[in-house]
């Protein structure tokens, strides 16, 4: 499965959790921040590649970089847990009215088709 495809599916396994998500429950609220933890992938290598320059200033780069990156993604990770968390926190409303207006409606069975289909696709 390819990195993209892999983050939509993480994604969708974040709206399936956010289903059962209670702000007021805080067990359910630690369930709902672990499933966003796994759309962070911080340990994954990162790699760069260089051309030109002396083999020193390669070698300065290489060690460089990473860091550079880390900070970076460290950074801008509240803003984007932010973001992700205000998309469930609609999802979830849009969800419990529907299923508050179609009670016997089957919001995780059209998120798992979702998933399913995402699958095949790959």
């Amino acid at each position: 499965m390819s990195d993209e495809a892999e983050m939509v599916q993480r994604g969708i396994g974040v709206l399936t959790a956010t289903l059962s998500w209670q702000p007021d429950d805080p067990a359910s609220a630690q369930m709902f921040k672990e499933s966003l933890r796994a759309l962070v992938r911080l340990d994954d290598p990162v790699s760069i590649s260089f051309s030109g320059g002396t083999p020193e200033q390669t070698e300065v780069l290489r060690e460089l970089l990473p860091k550079v990156v880390e900070s970076v993604i460290g950074a801008l990770a509240p803003d984007y847990t932010r973001l992700v968390l205000g998309m469930a926190t609609g999802f979830k409303a849009v969800a419990d009215a529907y299923q508050r207006d179609v009670p016997d409606s089957d919001i995780e069975g059209i998120l798992q088709a979702a998933a399913l289909h995402l699958a095949e696709d790959e």
